[in-house]
């Protein structure tokens, strides 16, 4: 261990450099050493920070001989960099990808300008209160610190750090999802709109069955006409709209790997598909060559590009527009799914079976989602086990 000391232009001492020596180089021969900064204190005397740094410089040498510390001078957002990288060859999606580096630049004012080594537990604390105070909701800082922890986990595995210090840092409490269904009232009235207007067919046909399968809007945009069985009255749900640095597009699979899924429809929605069936093929051959609908065979083709899928953000804009002009409230096309596995849970079907409808990895997934939902079942609850009861004898008071 070498301890030397460094000055000013002045000359006084402002810290010590602590050198150690860690290993020599496989193939140069030549020594790698490892150092250590300690910051003089002007407020102590001169021979109690010459112990300090000794004292501190012989920690640091234990350290380095056990291999649990490192002079490491990368920084946070240079690290991510790497472990994109690594991610990337390991072959994620790409939607996960995309979100990763929308992270990455979200955390990038906040802590990528630190030094791994620097990342201690009250460091992340302080920038989780400085997120809190830019209007980052809690929810998504508890996805931003699942992101340091994974980043720092790799530095860990490689021996970048000596201890994943995001595991010791407190993020700020997590917000319970605002999981709302939309009332039988507010759909009676949407409902009696949408099927009122007639320029938009498709939508009638789209929003009826994002109630009745209680589907995501993604799994709807990529159905194609191959996912229909008319016969056996059941729609196969296997593919999703996904958005990545290359814009949105179909990827095989779903959300989840119990996303993939048969869906019984009832007579009535199958008897409005076959309609529109008849309207889709009709309206096709207006277009003639312009628009190969057995090419794709596209289930909700674009209405300003015929034979092309509505991607997402089409649906969620035209909602919007539809209830500003109806003079409806305003909420998200996504509370369809949560409405029809409320309504579902509240008809008394079990967890397992409306999980497997909706394509939840896991049915307790489904219940710590939906839980407050049952509370309306309480009671029903009640009757189930009163019932059994004989009628209770009369007793004179007084």
């Amino acid at each position: 261990m070498n301890i030397q000391e460094r000055k000013n232009k002045e000359g006084k001492i402002t810290s010590f450099r602590i050198r150690v020596f860690d290993h020599r180089d496989a193939q140069t021969g030549k020594q790698v050493f490892k150092t250590l900064s300690v910051k003089y204190d002007n407020t102590k005397s001169a021979q109690w920070n010459r112990k300090n740094a000794e004292k501190q410089g012989a920690v640091f040498e234990k350290g380095v001989e056990e291999q649990t510390v490192c002079d490491s001078r990368i920084t946070f957002d240079n690290y991510c960099e790497y472990f994109l990288r690594i991610k990337e060859q390991q072959g994620i999606k790409s939607s996960t990808l995309y979100s990763y580096k929308y992270r990455r630049n979200k955390l990038a004012p906040f802590i990528g300008h630190i030094q791994l080594k620097n990342l201690l537990p009250n460091t992340l604390n302080r920038a989780y209160a400085d997120m809190v105070d830019s209007g980052i909701t809690r929810k998504y800082i508890h996805e931003l610190h699942i992101f340091i922890h994974n980043v720092m986990q790799l530095a860990l595995r490689e021996g970048i750090i000596p201890r994943n210090y995001s595991e010791a840092a407190l993020p700020p409490k997590k917000e319970r999802p605002n999981i709302s269904a939309i009332g039988e009232e507010e759909l009676g009235r949407f409902f009696a709109c949408l099927y009122a207007d007639k320029e938009h067919y498709m939508y009638q046909v789209f929003f009826s069955m994002l109630l009745a399968t209680g589907c995501r809007i993604g799994e709807l945009c990529a159905l194609t006409w191959k996912d229909i069985d008319l016969e056996k009255n059941r729609i196969h749900i296997w593919r999703h709209f996904v958005q990545d640095h290359n814009g949105w597009h179909i990827d095989e699979g779903c959300k989840t790997t119990a996303g993939e899924r048969w869906l019984y429809m009832d007579n009535d929605t199958m008897n409005m598909l076959k309609e529109y069936r008849a309207y889709y093929f009709q309206t096709g051959k207006k277009y003639g060559s312009k628009w190969d609908w057995f090419k794709n065979a596209v289930f909700f083709t674009h209405c300003h590009h015929p034979g092309d899928f509505t991607k997402p953000n089409t649906v969620r804009m035209w909602f919007q527009t539809f209830l500003k002009k109806n003079g409806l409230p305003n909420y998200h096309p996504h509370q369809f799914r949560h409405t029809a596995i409320s309504l579902q849970l509240q008809a008394g079907i079990s967890v397992p079976d409306v999980s497997k409808r909706a394509g939840h990895a896991r049915p307790d997934v489904t219940l710590s989602i939906y839980a407050h939902t049952l509370k309306n079942n309480d009671v029903h609850c009640c009757e189930a086990v009163t019932k059994v009861l004989p009628d209770m004898p009369k007793h004179k008071t007084g």
